[in-house]
């Protein structure tokens, strides 16, 4: 330890903490720009600059590195004139926008104007005139004027997310932030530009012009879209969701979010919403209380019937859905799996998001993170330039643009069992190393054995995390929305309503439409006697039901989500529920006549699921049945960023992945190219031409086409199986 003087205070310190540092630890605050906490400091504004003793200039306390009996003041006459200086130089060339610029009541330049700056300035020359509110991206606007070059959009860009689309262009008095020559501002990660910039430069399209920060009403929440978990803010003004913004989390995702939880939270209020309990009635869906609702749903689930659906319900919700499903409903034909995957808690002890920072080797396993679980990336990127071991193992590469071994197979199966029996490249370096972190897809149950053996073979740390789960994935399997002892998975429940062998059915907060096989979904839907969904937005599953209840948005409910570590973190309510709205878990209580209070609720499942609660990691579940029967020639392709993955009118501005990958050869053979679109299934499908590709094969987003519309898939992209013409919707949604 360091110990050294600051401002007459002493402070204790580990080697290599600066100045700045320091202060904070000994509560003193020295004013800055340029720096952020999760950012690499690089004293280009000057703002901090402090006295040290024996020194013959002030210093940046930024990158100034403490040293043992260091003295430090913070408040002499230089310093106060340096602070002054720097403001001066500033407020030069800033416009007079403070009464209409977004970033009022929270622009670092007006708190440290009002506590550093001089009352006159020295500058009577006009200020500088550049572009204003424009365009920058697709969510991100750019007031040229406002910039202060402290660099911070720039830094993460480049140093963050990988992705140098910002730079500095023209010099000295004419330079300004722009787009980097040749580069589109689209990055999946742009959002956090608009946070970090301590002034009102970058500005968020949707939040613009909506409010105050003294009238919004903060409130703490989880982000819901991927199974990452990240910790979030909600900006509410008289009840309506104005913004999402990242709360500072060292476990999980650091100060970032990617602009699905950023900027997909546009349903709650602007996109079309389930407000009142429907039944059906002469072929039509009508109005009703939630007393008839409730009737109905009971009536209708007697017999033969099963239920789909959770992995996007809240813990409290899934506790009690299961409660009901075998105490009043009876079956066991449960499955959370609508889309495919086949578990969602991995075998063996299952890791944690930090555990990337101690690793000696991070496996990749059929996971694409950038598209499942976006800020996993950002965190896998910083330890990878610091030395990380990255392997991926695939049937495609990896979008990740970071230095990593791609072993390519069209067996991952059996490439992990070659591992771990120390075989092939990489098994030793497998079975040496100290600790080991597998990201696995979740889908495949030759994947998930290969994985347990992998467990069981290694002496060192390893742990496994589900990257391509929903958000909440976990909490669903570890609740039992699995089949029981006899029960159908959800292809078998599927299969049996086709069959007319399925006297009702229970859909919850999910699409049956996101089953790969649209096929047999709408022979399922045609045959069922009973179909009851409850959920948030409305979709196909919805249209075609005979009972439906509306349910309140996660930013509506106090709740907990389980991430892909087994942590359930709590969301709290901020937004007022519309209609006849109501929290996923109410409905199920009051389908068991539990006359609970959430605090009732929550300590049922904190008895329940203490795993899920507890500061020990949990370990793997048990082996589930098989949810998830590849395609063979099919990949898979999730993408959060997807349209088909809970539709948001917000995100129709940020660009999407293609719909369809296809190889070379066989883009050759059809005369497409990358970047082409063409009509498949009544909407148009945006293609991209990939060498990473195995022969043959075909990769597929999530919610590519709309359901119940024929798709000669077959005839447009020249697919042939065994002869046999197959039409990609029977797997376009996968």
């Amino acid at each position: 330890m360091i110990t050294l003087q600051i401002d007459g205070r002493e402070v204790e310190v580990v080697p290599g903490t600066t100045i700045l540092k320091a202060a904070e630890k000994a509560g003193i605050e020295i004013p800055v720009f340029c720096y952020h906490p999760r950012l690499a400091p690089v004293g280009a504004c000057r703002m901090c600059l402090v006295r040290i003793e024996k020194m013959p200039k002030l210093q940046p306390a930024c990158t100034t590195v403490v040293a043992e009996g260091m003295v430090v003041r913070t408040d002499t006459d230089d310093v106060m004139q340096s602070h002054e200086g720097v403001m001066d130089f500033l407020l030069s060339t800033h416009p007079l926008d403070c009464p209409v610029c977004d970033a009022g009541g929270e622009c670092e330049l007006q708190d440290n104007a009002m506590r550093y700056g001089s009352n006159e300035s020295r500058f009577a020359d006009p200020k500088r005139h550049f572009k204003k509110a424009w365009d920058l991206g697709p969510m991100v606007e750019l007031d040229q004027e406002r910039c202060i070059m402290c660099l911070r959009c720039i830094r993460f860009m480049s140093d963050v997310a990988g992705d140098p689309a910002l730079t500095l262009h023209e010099r000295g008095t004419h330079v300004v932030v722009d787009v980097a020559d040749g580069r589109r501002f689209d990055s999946i990660f742009a959002g956090n530009t608009i946070q970090i910039c301590p002034v009102g430069a970058l500005t968020s399209r949707p939040y613009r012009f909506r409010a105050r920060p003294w009238d919004l009403d903060v409130v703490d929440s989880i982000c819901p879209h991927c199974p990452v978990g990240c910790h979030v803010a909600l900006s509410l003004r008289h009840g309506d969701l104005l913004r999402v913004q990242s709360r500072d989390s060292e476990e999980v995702n650091w100060a970032w979010l990617c602009d699905r939880g950023r900027f997909g939270y546009g349903f709650v209020h602007r996109g079309p919403r389930l407000t009142q309990p429907m039944l059906r009635h002469s072929g039509a869906l009508t109005v009703v209380g939630w007393h008839d609702a409730l009737g109905a749903l009971r009536a209708g689930l007697r017999g033969r019937v099963g239920a789909l659906g959770g992995g996007r319900s809240s813990l409290e919700a899934q506790y009690l859905m299961r409660r009901w499903l075998r105490e009043a409903v009876q079956t066991e034909n449960v499955d959370h799996r609508v889309l495919p995957l086949t578990s969602a808690i991995p075998p063996g002890p299952v890791g944690r998001i930090d555990d990337i920072d101690t690793a000696d080797l991070v496996v990749l396993i059929d996971a694409e993170v950038l598209e499942e679980a976006p800020v996993l990336a950002l965190r896998l990127r910083h330890f990878a330039t610091l030395g990380l071991r990255l392997v991926g193992v695939s049937e495609r590469g990896s979008l990740l643009d970071l230095p990593y071994e791609d072993i390519r197979t069209e067996d991952v199966a059996g490439t992990l069992l070659e591992m771990a029996e120390g075989r092939g490249s990489l098994g030793g370096a497998l079975l040496g190393a100290k600790k080991v972190l597998l990201l696995w897809s979740g889908r495949g149950m030759g994947q998930r054995e290969a994985i347990g053996e992998i467990v069981r073979r290694r002496a060192g740390e390893t742990y496994t995390m589900v990257v391509g789960s929903l958000g909440n994935s976990y909490g669903a399997e570890a609740a039992g929305l699995l089949p029981g002892e006899g029960g159908l998975d959800a292809r078998g429940m599927l299969e049996a309503a086709a069959r007319g062998d399925l006297d009702g059915l229970f859909v919850m907060a999910q699409d049956l439409y996101d089953f790969p096989d649209h096929e047999l979904v709408d022979a399922a839907i045609a045959r069922i006697p009973f179909l009851a969904f409850a959920g948030t937005v409305p979709g196909h599953t919805s249209e075609q039901a005979h009972v439906v209840l509306p349910l309140a948005a996660w930013s509506e409910s106090d709740c907990h989500l389980v991430n892909m570590e087994g942590r359930a973190q709590r969301c709290y309510a901020g937004v007022s529920h519309p209609g006849e709205t109501r929290d996923d878990w109410r409905l199920f209580a009051d389908l068991l006549g539990l006359d609970w209070g959430l605090q009732e609720v929550m300590q049922a499942v904190r008895a329940d699921l203490p795993e899920l609660f507890g500061q020990h990691r949990p370990q793997g579940g048990p082996v589930p049945r098989d949810g998830y029967v590849a395609t063979p020639g099919l990949i898979f392709g999730a993408s959060i960023f997807h349209k088909g993955v809970l539709p948001d009118p917000l995100l129709d501005r940020l660009p999407r992945p293609p719909d369809v990958t296809l190889g070379e050869e066989r883009a050759r053979m059809l005369g497409l190219a990358d970047g082409d679109t063409f009509e498949l299934g009544g909407e148009r499908v945006k293609v991209r031409v990939s060498p990473d590709l195995p022969a043959g094969s075909l990769l597929v987003r999530a919610g590519t086409l709309p359901a119940g519309r024929p798709a000669p898939c077959s005839t447009a992209l020249g697919w042939r199986e065994g002869g046999d013409r197959r039409c990609c919707r029977s797997s376009s949604s996968s």
